[in-house]
């Protein structure tokens, strides 16, 4: 039977990118094997598909946080690498039919500076720790690619709050500040050298290096006064989504020139930190989230 879930594009001579439920993930081809960045969300099995992309045994995956729209797949491989921040919630299925995916697997932990040994192309951990606890870009110096999660796209960054990693917990974090999220893209910006294109996991792949630099400058235009407006949607994000932000929970969407990022007005510096325990749910999905914690 024809595959009818997944659909996947040639990037290079040895990259693709597969589409399917959840994020784009991404098959990268060593000398002797290939690995995954990122699993989905799809009940069907990716490693399966992306078998069929590569004469080279799959065996691994690489996550860049721990959204179940990113991790859903994990459970098919033998290998899954991730940080201990990322550990903590990937097998909280955020709203999904957990008896429909394997959940089984136990996590190899990376750390910053971590370099996977895919032979041929050595894949780098950066360790961001800002759209989700534990958060990470992989950068691919030999082929030249960023690989940054949700961390840098053309529709959206969210900085929302982590997700439950026990039971009963709305937020296992506060919301990354501005200026916390501007330090991690400032981070990425020492690596500018090492990359021409960025490889993200939403909304079009890939995209050009000089998003970076206009997300640091957003980041920086929030931080000296601007205030985004109140209606944080946009062609992929609504108010139907069960991630979008409640009234009461003070979001904005801060835009310029192509890059758009949708914060809490309550936490710019990191300061406001002080005040960010009495702040409350950000939206209904970390509400959902806190009935379905598991490691």
């Amino acid at each position: 039977m024809a595959n009818r879930t997944f659909l996947s594009r040639k990037l290079s001579s040895n990259t693709y990118v597969i589409t399917g439920p959840g994020s784009d993930c991404y098959l990268l081809e060593g000398e002797d094997e290939a690995i995954m960045i990122d699993a989905g969300e799809a009940e069907e099995n990716i490693r399966d598909y992306a078998q069929t992309l590569t004469d080279k045994p799959v065996k691994a995956v690489i996550n860049t946080h721990s959204h179940f729209d990113h991790t859903g797949g994990n459970g098919y491989f033998d290998v899954i690498y991730g940080t201990e921040g990322i550990a903590r919630s990937a097998k909280n299925c955020m709203g999904a039919d957990d008896t429909k995916y394997p959940l089984d697997y136990k996590f190899t932990i990376v750390n910053d500076g971590t370099v996977i040994p895919l032979k041929g192309r050595p894949l780098r951990v950066i360790l961001l720790d800002c759209h989700a606890p534990g958060n990470i870009a992989i950068l691919d110096e030999t082929n030249r690619m960023l690989f940054p999660g949700d961390e840098v796209e053309s529709g959206q960054v969210l900085l929302l709050p982590g997700y439950a990693e026990e039971m009963g917990q709305i937020h296992a974090r506060h919301a990354s500040s501005v200026e916390t999220y501007h330090r991690a893209m400032l981070k990425l910006k020492q690596f500018e050298d090492c990359y021409d294109m960025i490889y993200p996991g939403h909304n079009g792949t890939p995209i050009v290096k000089e998003y970076l630099d206009t997300y640091i400058e957003l980041a920086e235009k929030i931080m000296a006064g601007y205030e985004g407006i109140r209606d944080c949607t946009s062609r992929t994000y609504s108010t139907t989504d069960t991630h979008y932000p409640y009234d009461n929970a003070n979001y904005r969407r801060g835009e310029l020139k192509g890059a758009s990022l949708i914060y809490c007005q309550d936490l710019i510096f990191d300061r406001d930190y002080e005040k960010a325990d009495a702040f409350p749910p950000a939206t209904p999905l970390h509400v959902i989230c806190s009935k379905l914690a598991r490691q």
